[in-house]
């Protein structure tokens, strides 16, 4: 009875050890399999690759209302005021009317 409680204990651990190796050498296949690819990529410009923000002040689009963020919106002077814009169309439609 004892020696079959011991042969199980040896068994789990020696299956516990077995999946530690396979998951380490998986990792590994898996780390240098995504340096390959991001190695045949082409570089992109680094204009395009960066997200927008996500944070800073919030201002309201003064044509459609959209909100965009104070420090990449577009802006204009009127009266005093500084109005913003969420794209170049937007900014058109108020200069035209």
């Amino acid at each position: 009875m004892i020696r079959a409680l011991i042969y199980a204990l040896i068994s789990i651990v020696a299956i516990s050890f077995l999946r530690m190796v396979i998951g380490i050498i998986g990792k590994g296949f898996s780390d240098l399999m995504k340096e390959e690819t991001e190695a045949s990529r082409p570089q992109q410009a680094s204009s395009t690759s960066k997200p927008p923000p996500t944070r800073g002040e919030l201002k309201a689009c003064h044509t459609c209302g959209t909100y965009v963020v104070a420090s990449t919106a577009l802006t204009a002077s009127s009266k005093g005021e500084t109005l913003y814009y969420c794209s170049k169309e937007c900014k058109a439609k108020n200069a035209a009317a």
